[in-house]
């Protein structure tokens, strides 16, 4: 049966987010180790689990459609007001709120490039065009590049720190120079969904950025450090204005009681945290170590990921960790991400790559 519709015209060349992997070894590869998605190798931390299985007696009911607690919880961390915080489910969930408020037909949002790739689809959704600004050699922002593309159209610019897929983190005065410098109808999001793994650096972090800037929104996640991917929570935190329009774009009961009830009890489980933090980065450290003892280019990580920028070899190389059962991530024409996983799945691929001609890599 034939549908007549008319698509948007911005989602026309888009696809759906992930609905095809750029790279695979075939239909015959058996996938034991998966590093592609930055996820926890981890379950979620020991106090939040019985929280968890306590919310399973609720679901038939639906969650308090504002996260009121969650978003208390959070506005005490953070030093700021209820009304400067919207929840959403995940980073990605908050940012589309964040578009869809913001932004329409006609208007741009800049982001780097290569980055999270739902960027270019969740600035689709809302109606307006992309701006992709190259990163510089080393992985970087290149806020020059950012300053000199803003326009009139420009509203919204999106920074992520650190930044997926490179690891790499927005220097603090130069992130403070950049933000003082944009025009008054341009919003800045501060994406730090893998702040929390930036354990040596000095990132800007909340609330210092929001004090100094009045046009920034900062977003972090529960889906990654904290291991709660699954359920789904995330928020942003800004100026009032901005929040109040951001919350009118969001999905009715879009965080769950459980999702609400584990963000609550990971806030409130800083020690566990510390821990587990320190094992990733120690993880990262080691796996950063074998890739380079191979010969291969890794850029330095402040997050819990490793970035190889191997440019045309990025496809053939997630191919051959693919053959030996390993999953990770190729950005076609710039390189390829591996997330930090269990031992053993590092040990599988270092050793698998090991026995190939690394001179096609290198």
């Amino acid at each position: 049966m034939n549908v007549r519709f008319t698509e948007r015209s911005m989602l026309r060349d888009m696809t759906a987010y992930r609905s095809t992997e750029p790279s695979s070894a075939g239909k015959n590869a058996v996938i034991a180790y998966d590093l592609s998605s930055n996820e926890l190798a981890l379950p979620p931390l020991p106090t939040v689990l019985p929280v968890i299985e306590e919310g399973f007696a609720r679901l038939a009911r639906y969650p308090d459609p504002t996260a009121r607690a969650l978003t208390g919880e959070i506005a005490d961390r953070v030093c700021v007001c209820p009304d400067e915080v919207a929840v959403g489910p995940g980073s990605a969930g908050v940012l589309q709120q964040i578009l869809l408020a913001l932004c329409g037909e006609g208007d741009e949002v800049l982001y780097a490039w290569p980055g999270f790739d739902a960027y270019p689809l969740l600035v689709a959704v809302c109606g307006a065009a992309g701006v992709r600004v190259p990163l510089t050699p080393s992985g970087g922002h290149d806020l020059d590049a950012f300053r000199d593309r803003v326009s009139a159209r420009t509203r919204v610019v999106i920074l992520c720190s650190p930044h997926n897929p490179t690891g790499t983190v927005i220097d603090h005065e130069q992130l403070h120079g950049f933000l003082d410098a944009l025009p008054d109808h341009v919003v800045a999001v501060l994406d730090e969904a893998y702040v929390e793994f930036d354990q040596g650096g000095d990132p800007p972090g909340l609330p210092e950025v929001l004090r100094d800037h009045g046009n920034t929104v900062v977003l972090r996640t529960f889906s990654k450090a904290y291991g709660l991917a699954g359920l789904r929570v995330g928020y942003a935190v800004g100026p009032r204005q901005v929040m109040a329009t951001v919350r009118k774009a969001a999905l009715p009961f879009g965080v769950t009681h459980m999702a609400e009830q584990a963000a609550i009890r990971s806030l409130r489980s800083e020690a566990e945290l510390r821990g587990r933090l320190a094992a990733v980065a120690a993880e990262r450290e080691e796996l950063t170590a074998g890739l380079r003892a191979l010969g291969l280019p890794v850029l330095p990580s402040r997050a819990n990921f490793v970035w190889l920028p191997l440019t045309s070899a990025a496809e053939p190389f997630v191919r051959a960790a693919a053959t030996a059962g390993v999953k990770i991530r190729a950005c076609p024409g710039y390189g390829v991400r591996i997330s930090v996983g269990e031992a053993e799945a590092h040990e599988v691929l270092l050793a698998a790559l090991g026995r190939t001609d690394r001179t096609q890599w290198c």
